[in-house]
């Protein structure tokens, strides 16, 4: 099987006339070492931009190598520190920049120990959200702030309202907002709620720029780093492709959206006059189950699961393979389902990578990058 090369990642989800055609600009993108950072700085490079990326560590030159390779970075990429906690640290970064594109922030739904959520997500999320827009504030080039939100934004599960009365299908849109995750329960969705609203907030209080936010769903396929702590990668690495969900997979909804989709759309966000306000990525809406026939569909060798399992196993096991307890409640049942005619009307985005290709390059991928091992 061909390898995933940048060439291959960029063709699935082609640069549009929008982007190739947008005047070249300095663009300021947050958590570079990020799981969808890198192929949205591989989009912004090969559109001709110049990308200010930021980090922790701008001299790790070992974790930055991959971004290193991408095209034209001599020229048009370098590299920040800069850390979402401390204020100013985004100034030295931003300076000359047109637009920002925030993606920075804590992600993760497992490695959190209860009590823990407010000190490890929320507030770093809101601390970050503070830090970069009173930069933004402070520099007068930026004309736009496009965020990383998450539909965990919008709802915890398919139930968080009512079916509609007259049995059509129940889709959530740009107007909803999460009203039930806390600081104990799902406290990554309630970090997302919360500093997505204070985005939004800061946003009103001026007008010299604007805010556009990119809520995507579960978010997988290749990526450009490693990305070894990246909720996604374990997902594949320590629980589907080691067989975790055979014989039997729990009844949990996945909402999914391929990785090089949610870089396009932050891209174009960034440069359609007329974008504004939230919008949704997300593909198809599947489960465990169905997940692992996709997979074995293409990769004739990986056993896809052949019942599900109940939801008491579930719940009792789900914290030895880095499941908790609150994600197995949350997410049990049908995945919820979302409303995209506004995301791809108005930003142009022609369609969804099919999940059969989100999967196929996604672990072809992470075999070349030696992650997980060929069966």
């Amino acid at each position: 099987m061909a390898g995933v090369t940048a060439e291959t990642r960029v063709a699935k989800v082609p640069l549009l006339p929008i982007e190739t055609g947008h005047p070249k600009s300095t663009v300021l993108v947050t958590g570079c070492t990020g799981y969808i950072a890198g192929p949205t700085i591989e989009r912004l490079l090969r559109a001709g931009h110049t990308v200010h990326a930021t980090c922790r560590d701008p001299d790790n030159n070992v974790l930055l190598a991959r971004l290193a390779e991408l095209p034209g970075p001599e020229q048009r990429l370098k590299f920040f520190k800069a850390d979402l906690t401390q204020a100013g640290s985004f100034d030295a970064a931003m300076q000359g920049c047109d637009y920002v594109i925030h993606m920075a922030a804590p992600v993760t739904l497992t490695k959190v120990k209860p009590g823990e959520g407010k000190s490890k997500l929320i507030d770093p999320m809101l601390a970050g959200v503070d830090n970069v827009l009173d930069a933004v504030n402070r520099t007068p080039s930026v004309k736009r702030v496009v965020m990383t939100s998450s539909i965990s934004a919008i709802c915890t599960t398919a139930a968080d309202k009512p079916k509609p009365a007259d049995g059509s299908p129940l889709l959530y849109t740009e107007a909803d907002w999460n009203t039930t995750a806390t600081e104990t329960f799902l406290p990554y969705a309630r970090g997302k709620t919360l500093s997505e609203k204070r985005a939004w907030e800061l946003a009103g209080q001026q007008s010299r720029w604007d805010l556009v936010t990119v809520c995507p769903s579960v978010v997988m396929g290749p990526t450009v780093l490693k990305c070894d702590s990246s909720e996604s990668i374990g997902a594949v690495r320590d629980i589907l492709w080691p067989g975790l969900m055979w014989p039997a997979a729990g009844d949990i909804g996945v909402p999914l959206v391929d990785v090089r989709d949610v870089a396009a759309l932050h891209c174009l966000a960034m440069v359609t006059p007329g974008a504004k306000g939230r919008y949704i990525a997300h593909a198809k809406s599947t489960n465990f189950f169905d997940v692992t026939h996709v997979v074995a569909s293409v990769f004739p060798k990986f056993w896809p699961s052949k019942m599900l399992a109940p939801y008491w196993l579930v719940w009792l096991i789900g914290p030895l393979v880095g499941m908790g307890r609150d994600i197995v409640r949350a997410l049990w049942g049908p995945a919820a389902d979302f409303d995209t005619r506004r995301t791809l009307a108005d930003l142009g985005l022609p369609g969804w990578v099919p999940e059969v290709d989100t999967w196929r390059d996604m672990i072809q991928d992470m075999l070349e990058k030696g992650q997980i091992k060929k069966k």
